[in-house]
């Protein structure tokens, strides 16, 4: 039974999903108020059952608690451990600040590293640098030319 309804809803939707690509205007579905109704007293009662569900439970749990004087998880991990391994936690502001911190020392190391190349006795290792980086850059240039004609070659021996 329920493999028919499965299969009458998935026809539904691909019939509704095939009018919107259409452009056909969808009527919209007058539902009877009194199913509407029903359908709603039905999730409420649902909520209820759950709701007095989960009391039940946390009302067992509480009895197990007192039972074997155990405390719930949220106060075990309010209490600081003092021989701790592993030291304490990080709560997400620390871990923020630390990380804002970390990005302005970084900033901070790159503007020294550009104060100390401008320096007159560090000109000869700048240009030093700018040589090495324009010798890559004509490597660079060179290897993608070459892969270029390559390509060319290619293309043009499937032509033929």
């Amino acid at each position: 039974m329920t493999t028919k309804l499965w299969m009458i809803s998935k026809t539904m939707s691909t019939e509704n999903s095939f009018d919107r690509l259409t452009g056909e205007p969808i009527e919209p579905e007058m539902e009877d108020p009194e199913v509407v109704a029903a359908r709603q007293e039905q999730e409420k009662r649902r909520k209820d059952k759950h709701r007095r569900m989960e009391a039940d439970r946390e009302r067992m749990r509480q009895q197990i608690r007192n039972k074997y004087n155990l405390k719930k998880k949220d106060e075990a991990r309010e209490q600081e451990i003092a021989g701790r391994i592993a030291g304490n936690r990080k709560t997400p502001e620390q871990v923020a600040l630390e990380t804002l911190h970390a990005e302005e020392d970084e900033i901070n190391n790159i503007i020294n590293v550009q104060e100390r190349l401008k320096t007159p006795n560090l000109i000869l290792i700048r240009s030093g640098l700018m040589t090495a980086i324009n010798d890559t850059y004509e490597k660079a240039k060179n290897t993608v030319a070459s892969a270029c004609t390559t390509v060319k070659n290619v293309v043009s021996l499937w032509k033929t």
